[in-house]
């Protein structure tokens, strides 16, 4: 990071287009995607230079009760995205991460461990907080878990989660975490969120952080409604512009 730019090992501005899997939980479908031969698919055939694996906490089947499985699970991926020479976003699934810091904590110090010596890995330590606040709850949460991944990783890029669902990135961008390489997570569903939403990640832009849309759908923030192609139009317009990476959900 840069600035309000991501850059490339030539100092470039990249703007990545990904796709995320769905959360990895046991039981909720999305798992059968989470193997070797689909990474490559996606980057030989849809050419992808980004993945996310959304690797859920503490829903039913997630991390806290599985977490030997999920570990095995999330693994396999990055293994296969750095054999298959592209990025991967490893997403801590959570809504209340707070709520398991020091779980977090060991979860990324240990990823940061084994990993941290390649380029491929981008560690995003919380999916999608809730209305609390930035300053004294997520702050502090993503302080220490970027401690953690410091201690083996000291350049990979970490993403941290927003306010509201990973929306109110102004709120983050007006006090920030004293780290090089920081970008904030920033969400949308199309028929949901409109320019209002647009004009938040503006500000944060222009008070000079970077910002990475982790995740985002072309319907409502419910999943369900219409598919909203002249929404997507402007925020795919938007990206373009100001060099924003996006990872449609869900696979």
């Amino acid at each position: 990071v840069q600035g309000n730019r991501i850059l490339d090992r030539n100092n470039d501005t990249v703007c990545l287009a990904g796709i995320s899997f769905f959360w990895s939980n046991i039981g909720w479908g999305g798992i059968r995607f989470y193997n070797t031969g689909v990474v490559n698919y996606l980057a030989d055939e849809w050419k992808v230079p980004v993945i996310r694996v959304s690797m859920g906490v503490e829903a039913n089947g997630g991390y806290i009760q599985n977490p030997s499985s999920q570990k095995t699970l999330i693994t396999e991926m990055i293994d296969a995205a750095i054999d298959a020479g592209i990025y991967i976003l490893v997403d801590w699934h959570s809504h209340t991460a707070e709520n398991y810091q020091e779980e977090a904590q060991a979860f990324f110090g240990e990823l940061a461990r084994l990993y941290g010596d390649h380029d491929n890995i981008i560690y995003e330590i919380y999916n999608e907080p809730l209305q609390v606040s930035w300053s004294t709850v997520i702050k502090p949460y993503c302080e220490a878990v970027i401690d953690s991944i410091r201690a083996y990783d000291a350049d990979n890029m970490i993403i941290a989660g927003t306010p509201n669902w990973s929306q109110f990135v102004d709120e983050a961008a007006g006090d920030p975490i004293a780290d090089t390489n920081i970008a904030y997570s920033l969400h949308f569903y199309a028929a949901t969120h409109k320019q209002w939403l647009r004009d938040r990640a503006t500000t944060a832009l222009n008070k000079n952080v970077a910002l990475f849309i982790t995740e985002w759908g072309s319907c409502e923030s419910s999943g369900n409604g219409i598919i909203d192609q002249a929404s997507v139009d402007a925020w795919m317009d938007f990206c373009r512009v100001n060099k924003i990476s996006h990872l449609n959900l869900s696979l």
